[in-house]
Parts: C-alpha cells; sequence; structure tokens
C-alpha cells in the first residue's frame, strides 16, 4: 500500500471514529463541528493527523468541540464528560487535553469561534465597537439592528400616512376652491340675471 492510500485510510478511520462518537453522544450539530475541524486538520502542513493513533486524534477532536461549546458543563442540555470521551476511544485524559490544545493553537480556535460552536455562544462572544466607542456583543447589535429597523419602518409608516394626509388635503382645498368658484359664478348669473329684469321693467 502506497504513503498516500496508507494516509487516506488513516484519515478515512478517524473520521469514522468521530461520527461514531456523535452518533452515541451528541447530535448532527456537533457532528459537523468536529467533521469541520477535522477537514481543517487534514489540509495542515505543519500537523499530520495521518501519523499517530487515528484514536487520539479523533478523540481530540471531539474534546476540542466539547470544550468549545461547553459541553462538559453539567448544564449543558448535551453535557457529557473528558471521561466519556476517552473512554470511547480508550485514551488517556491528559494526552487528550494536551492534543487539544494544540489544535486549538494551530488552528487558532477559542471560546466562541464562528462555524466550530452553537450561534448564542459565538454571538454572545463576539463583540462590536460602536461610533461613540462602546463594546457591546453581537447579540446585542442584532436587537438594536431590529430595534433600528422597526424605528425606520415606523418612521416611513409615519411619513406615508402624512403624505397621504397631504395629498388628501389638498384634494379637499381643490374641492373647495372649484366649490366656491362655482358658487361665485352662479351668484354673478343671479345678478346679472336681476339687473336684466330691472331693465326690462323701464
Amino acid at each position: 500500500m502506497s504513503d498516500k492510500e496508507n494516509k487516506i485510510n488513516k484519515l478515512n478511520k478517524i473520521k469514522s471514529m468521530i461520527e461514531g462518537f456523535c452518533r452515541n453522544h451528541l447530535n448532527n450539530e456537533y457532528e459537523g463541528y468536529a467533521i469541520k475541524l477535522f477537514d481543517m486538520l487534514s489540509r495542515k502542513r505543519k500537523i499530520d493527523i495521518s501519523r499517530g493513533k487515528e484514536e487520539i486524534w479523533a478523540a481530540s477532536i471531539v474534546y476540542v468541540i466539547a470544550r468549545l461549546n461547553f459541553l462538559f458543563d453539567r448544564a449543558d442540555k448535551n453535557y457529557i464528560t473528558a471521561d466519556d470521551v476517552c473512554d470511547f476511544f480508550q485514551t488517556k485524559k491528559s494526552t487528550i487535553g494536551n492534543k487539544a490544545t494544540q489544535i486549538e493553537k494551530e488552528c487558532k480556535l477559542s471560546i466562541g469561534a464562528a462555524g466550530y460552536c452553537r450561534r448564542e455562544i459565538a454571538d454572545s462572544l463576539t463583540f462590536y465597537r460602536t461610533a461613540k466607542g462602546f463594546i457591546i456583543p453581537k447579540s446585542m447589535v442584532q436587537d438594536l439592528a431590529f430595534e433600528v429597523f422597526n424605528e425606520m419602518e415606523s418612521e416611513e409608516n409615519r411619513i406615508e400616512e402624512e403624505q397621504l394626509k397631504t395629498r388628501e388635503q389638498k384634494k379637499l382645498k381643490k374641492q373647495r376652491t372649484e366649490t366656491d368658484r362655482k358658487i361665485s359664478e352662479n351668484r354673478k348669473k343671479k345678478r346679472g340675471n336681476r339687473n336684466d329684469d330691472e331693465q326690462l321693467s323701464f
């Protein structure tokens, strides 16, 4: 078997192990994050995941995703322990912990890394600086944007209502002007008729 074929086989084995753990302990969302991290690592030159034990790489990748998503926190509904990971892959916690840290450094991953953790986590740990210099989380930016949108929509509706009101007022004013003109013409005609009658009477 060539080196290339051997590498492909090892990578496929690592991927299969990750999928197996996620099916047993997690869900499709976390599996997607783990496979995305696996794909990134498989393209790295400084770190060759085709070297060493497949179980260690698979466990370390899962460990990174679990850590980024607070899955080791008992409060999380998808709570798992480091022992769950290590027991499944038959590895040691110290080895996996060190390898996970190596992966995070190489891939420049930290808590809140977009694409590797739940959106609510990423949004709560992504910050923006406002024009006035305030630092606010992304989730607040989205809320503010929604409020601004509603305000803009309300303002547009208000302007539209005012324009409609103005058009109606102009229409009524035109109608009144036309009515006044007709009344004036009728009065002139009546006065003219009275003058004609008075002339005839003489």
